[in-house]
């Protein structure tokens, strides 16, 4: 319906597993075409010809362009192979569709921009330009169009000048869209990281301003304006208590003396001074901070600023702890002069700006955001049970309970709107406001005010908070109402199973080894194992997920930025309860860390075809320091992921290699990516809460639409490669079609 599917060939670093075997490209559009009059050269034999398509995908062999997948053996004239067929001609026909949707599009994209230009309306100007860039083969033709050119220099120069002026959102606005268009080159990163710094204190020190100015915005543009502020959590001064000149020392220390890229004191410590800066010219921070009216004071202060940096520019490389405590102590002494901030202030911005010039991960977890940090790894944490959402009003929403939870045993439904938790209005409130309100300490008491449609009066649910277990593994479609009821199966008649991993948590294996359990109790015959959009987790786990596909030799190793490995993990033999099985493993953009650990690892070892499109290139080792006796920590990347024949998953500055490269490249439409995560979310909530829905509900929770429609091409080509498996055991088993019957 709206992809494309081509093939990626040429990687150096490994054996490459391509599918230019299966697929080929031709004018960008990959298509699978069965030849029943040509049978595989040396046999016509179909369990000859599926072991050949297998091992052409893990070689990258490539046979009349069109590989061994094309060249079905002489038709027997069974329903299975009437069936692929069609499941064939059905994937040719939703590639074609999104060809022809994607060029639809640029040619749309085009014109509005045009039309947005000619309105001097930039902002709607450079969203098209994205657009145009983002959908075409060709991105750097793209940027060298004429009228992007001269785009691109008018947004540049509007973007500085609203930053002068303190038009913070609109300098964000342009940024934000100059650097996805340039995103490759970094060259507006820095401008934008800025910008979201000014933007992020605004946030924490007076996050009603910039509310304000957030409504402002949205009435500008003729939407209505946000609720009234609600200001539930939001002191600064509560999410700074416990915050030490210590644990500023402790954490450039380390990260000084631990970073992969052996980090250079001075350049921490001038990236801290350059935190500081920003938020003393932000002027927005007023309200917060008196001190910041007064311009000649915000003046000495950042010729101070200028005068510390200076100098410890002169220590390139060789400065050390003694700089770092003179510079602090320096800082601090200017602004007890100046702008009289408190020090907590100035500790929290200097501190963060430090960490800002190693990399994204690298950041110290301040005693306000410790309890969030262990939580986010253990995959469980304690609260009432529900899924909570804003919908379009801005009202906090119940997606679902969780079966078996607090809220799930109360009554609480999806659709109920939260009015009020403890009393406190919800009007205006943030997620992750509601989110810190919500849960709390095991066993403590959280009052919900409930709005519930067709219910005149508000109904209060008193609920006692409790551990919450996280699912990290689910199926092709909800069986019932527990939060593990799956049918693990999206083609059941031919014993093709279905898992979806969301994260890597405490869990994970064993939820995994339970659903393969539960498949081969039936029969397994082939496995689609979904890892788009996972963000990672635990390495132990990935590990031992790995390990359930090898049996033996290396999943992963942890070297140094010189190439040197600290440490490595291997196969226990014997764990590899799916070694046996044709395996596709689906991965895209939102595929980081532990999920390319695995991808990569089976791609290495020939276990399974990596289709989708290229991951994330989060390959980073983090590990975490105590900075505070127990209640703050430091988050510091000290080592690189490499796979089993030697690649590097991270993604470096200006590097042109990166994460996991699929063997089957199958490219998805944004939009088509937004409609298969609603249909999917619509499926996993399918008989969460009991009973039994309409047939409009029952409809939309089908998870075939994904393949039906056309919506998820991936899913569908990892569909049929899985086949290509099985169908010698269909056909094994398949009654011969009637003379003129058509497959379906």
């Amino acid at each position: 319906m709206k992809s494309t599917l081509c093939v990626r060939q040429g990687n150096p670093l490994r054996r490459l597993a391509s599918a230019a075997a299966l697929l080929t490209a031709t004018v960008g559009l990959g298509v699978f075409t069965p030849d029943a009059s040509a049978g595989p050269s040396g046999s016509s034999s179909i369990d000859a010809w599926s072991s050949r398509v297998w091992a052409d995908a893990l070689s990258g062999r490539v046979q009349n362009d069109w590989g061994e997948l094309a060249n079905l053996p002489d038709s027997h004239g069974t329903v299975a192979e009437q069936q692929f067929a069609s499941a064939i001609e059905r994937l040719n026909a939703h590639l074609a569709q999104g060809d022809e949707d994607r060029a639809e599009r640029i040619a749309t994209a085009r014109t509005e921009l045009g039309e947005s230009l000619e309105k001097d309306n930039l902002f709607d100007a450079l969203r098209n330009a994205v657009e145009i860039c983002t959908l075409s083969r060709d991105k750097d033709q793209a940027l060298q169009d004429e009228g992007i050119r001269s785009l691109v220099a008018k947004a540049d120069g509007l973007a500085r000048e609203a930053e002068s002026k303190g038009d913070w959102l609109d300098a964000h606005g342009y940024y934000y869209r100059l650097n996805l268009l340039f995103e490759e080159d970094a060259r507006y990163k820095q401008d934008l990281e800025r910008i979201t710094k000014r933007l992020t204190m605004l946030r924490m020190y007076v996050p009603e301003r910039l509310h304000e100015m957030r409504s402002a915005e949205r009435v500008a543009e003729g939407e209505e304006p946000l609720p009234p502020f609600n200001d539930l959590g939001e002191d600064w001064r509560e999410k700074l208590a416990g915050v030490e000149r210590s644990m500023v020392l402790r954490a450039i220390n380390r990260a000084d003396s631990g970073h992969v890229e052996d980090a250079d004191m001075s350049a921490l410590l001038i990236s801290g001074l350059e935190s500081v800066r920003t938020l003393a010219t932000t002027t927005d921070l007023v309200d917060a901070f008196p001190g910041l009216a007064d311009r000649g004071f915000v003046k000495r202060f950042t010729e101070e600023i200028d005068e510390l940096e200076a100098g410890l520019r002169e220590k390139a490389g060789r400065a050390g702890y003694f700089d770092l405590t003179q510079t602090l102590t320096k800082l601090e002494n200017a602004n007890k002069r100046t702008l009289a901030l408190p020090q907590q202030v100035i500790w929290h911005e200097f501190g963060n700006g430090a960490m800002e010039t190693l990399d994204q991960f690298s950041a110290i977890i301040w005693p306000d955001e410790l309890r969030q940090f262990q939580r986010s790894t253990q995959g469980k944490f304690t609260g009432v049970g529900i899924q909570i959402s804003l919908d379009e009003s801005l009202q906090l929403k119940v997606v679902t309970p969780l079966e078996g939870t607090p809220a799930h045993r109360a009554g609480i439904r999806p659709g109920d709107i939260i009015r009020t938790v403890d009393g406190e209005s919800t009007l205006g409130i943030t997620l992750s406001q509601a989110v810190d309100r919500i849960t709390g300490k095991r066993g403590s008491e959280v009052v919900l005010g409930v709005e519930r449609e067709g219910v005149d009066e508000p109904i209060e649910f008193r609920l006692r908070r409790d551990v919450i277990p996280i699912y990290s593994i689910k199926g092709w479609k909800r069986s019932g109402e527990h939060e593990n009821d799956w049918d693990w199966f999206i083609d059941k008649e031919n014993g093709i199973g279905y898992i979806r991993m969301t994260q890597f948590s405490e869990d994970t294996t064993r939820e995994f080894d339970r659903a393969i359990d539960q498949m081969r109790a039936q029969e397994l015959n082939g496995l689609i194992f979904d890892l788009r959009f996972n963000p990672g987790g635990l390495l132990s786990e990935a590990v031992s997920i790995s390990n359930r596909f090898v049996d033996n030799g290396l999943i992963v190793a942890q070297q140094d930025s010189s190439g040197v490995i600290r440490e490595s993990q291997r196969a226990i033999r014997g764990m590899a309860t799916l070694g046996d099985v044709p395996v596709v493993v689906l991965i895209n953009e939102g595929t980081a860390s532990a999920s390319e650990i695995v991808s990569g690892c089976l791609q290495d070892h020939g276990k399974a075809i990596i289709l989708g499109a290229r991951s994330y290139g989060k390959g980073s080792v983090q590990n975490v320091y105590d900075i505070g006796r127990g209640d703050a920590a430091l988050k510091l990347t000290t080592q690189y992921y490499s796979l089993p024949e030697g690649r590097v998953i991270h993604r470096r500055d200006g590097a042109k290699v990166w994460g996991i490269q699929p063997d089957v490249e199958v490219e998805m439409l944004p939009s088509q990516i937004g409609e298969a995560l609603e249909i999917r979310q619509e499926a996993d909530l399918y008989l969460v809460n009991g009973g039994e829905p309409d047939a409009e509900a029952e409809k939309a929770a089908d998870p075939m639409r994904l393949i039906n429609e056309g919506v998820d091409t991936q899913l569908e080509a990892a569909l049929v490669l899985i086949r290509s498996q099985t169908l010698p055991h269909e056909i094994a088993r398949s009654d011969k079609a009637p003379a003129g019957a058509a497959g379906s």
